[in-house]
């Protein structure tokens, strides 16, 4: 995933027609996103609205065509219309940081669960992407939740002992929820290079305010 230009954001308020024909309105999560000047290592510009289905798709390991592999292990789908996103440069490791806040469909117990459950899956929709996930720390009682995940190119898990490849790019991730709204704060880098203290404490911090924007407090 790479940094996208900077764009000029207009707020407004989306709407949606309902089943009887009329425009309702739609929430507006944009006074939600964390401010680009929080990323630490240059500022985080908001993604175009016509790249916004691909890189949620990236983000939540949810493809835009076809199921993952086991099928149980596709993510709930995430409003993508609501969605805000911001992305910007990593620090050493040479990576992105992406912050988005978005509606989602499913609880955080549900979201836990899952991420405990499927260690390791393919990605559908695209040609032989295994996702190993490791959940590193959770507090269900406060909504939050740290994963690790490592992607690696070849056949599905059950064709192929994927541990013995290396990865291709790695993911720590950090994600809260409060009723349906949801933050995920994530460092994608290539390789298998795990995150050094200053970098994930960086990552941490941006997440930290990221659930201050969305959330209050």
């Amino acid at each position: 995933m790479k940094a996208v230009a900077a764009v000029i954001v207009v707020a407004a308020v989306a709407s949606a027609c309902s089943v009887s024909g009329e425009a309702v309105p739609t929430p507006d999560l944009s006074s939600k996103a964390v401010p680009s000047s929080d990323f630490p290592y240059g500022a985080g510009q908001p993604v175009p609205s016509a790249q916004v289905p691909g890189i949620l798709a990236d983000i939540t390991f949810r493809p835009m065509r076809g199921r993952n592999d086991p099928a149980d292990c596709t993510p709930a789908a995430v409003d993508t219309a609501t969605a805000q996103v911001r992305v910007g440069p990593g620090g050493p490791a040479q990576g992105t940081l992406t912050a988005m806040v978005v509606r989602a469909t499913d609880s955080f117990d549900d979201f836990l669960s899952e991420a405990r459950r499927c260690t390791e899956f393919a990605l559908g929709g695209t040609v032989g992407t295994a996702v190993a996930t490791t959940v590193d720390a959770a507090d269900p009682s406060a909504g939050t939740v740290q994963l690790e995940r490592r992607l690696r190119m070849g056949p599905a898990p059950s064709a192929q002992d994927q541990s013995a490849q290396p990865p291709s790019s790695s993911v720590t991730e950090f994600v809260a929820q409060q009723g349906d709204v949801r933050v995920y704060v994530q460092n994608r880098r290539p390789g298998g290079t795990a995150l050094g203290a200053d970098e994930l404490a960086a990552t941490r911090t941006l997440f930290d305010a990221a659930r201050a924007s969305a959330f209050g407090g």
